[in-house]
């Protein structure tokens, strides 16, 4: 094996590149601290604590609450518990989720309607199905629906409404 002059040069200029990036980077993070050990530890306390301890006082109920004169200094004595009665309110009867016309495409020969159902806008024409709806005719401003025998008919919205 021959030792070509050119071929040691250059292996002996990348060696010395080499050890001067790795000579840099090792002072840069040397620099930054990265590599320094730290000197003392400092106990942090929680940052939620205080969160923490207003919503303790949150789930108490004004009863629980210590009652206190505003005009006095000190802290008040701890009221005796009371129950309450569970209060129950009928429900809101709510109305059944209905379909909602929000735009007809009027081609005399093929109409078509866009109708929002259950947060989705579909597109239909007469005779098509969607869910349990088959859409029965769509008019310039109406469009009938059939659902299990009852009929519906939406109408579109008014500017405004």
């Amino acid at each position: 094996m021959k030792l070509d002059p050119e071929r040691v040069v250059g292996w002996a200029v990348a060696l010395v590149a080499l050890a001067l990036v790795v000579q840099q980077t090792a002072s840069a993070v040397r620099a930054s601290g990265v590599w320094a050990r730290p000197h003392h530890v400092v106990a942090t306390p929680s940052p939620y604590a205080g969160v923490e301890r207003l919503l303790e006082n949150l789930q108490r109920t004004p009863a629980e609450l210590p009652a206190r004169d505003p005009f006095t200094f000190g802290r008040a004595t701890e009221p005796a518990p009371t129950r309450r009665p569970a209060v129950t309110r009928p429900a809101k009867p709510t109305e059944p989720a209905r379909p909602r016309l929000t735009a007809i495409v009027w081609v005399p020969d093929n109409p078509s309607a866009t109708i929002r159902w259950n947060g989705t806008d579909r597109t239909v024409q007469v005779n098509s199905l969607f869910d349990d709806f088959r859409v029965r005719s769509i008019t310039p401003d109406q469009v009938i629906l059939e659902r299990g025998g009852e009929t519906l008919v939406l109408q579109l919205p008014r500017k405004g409404d």
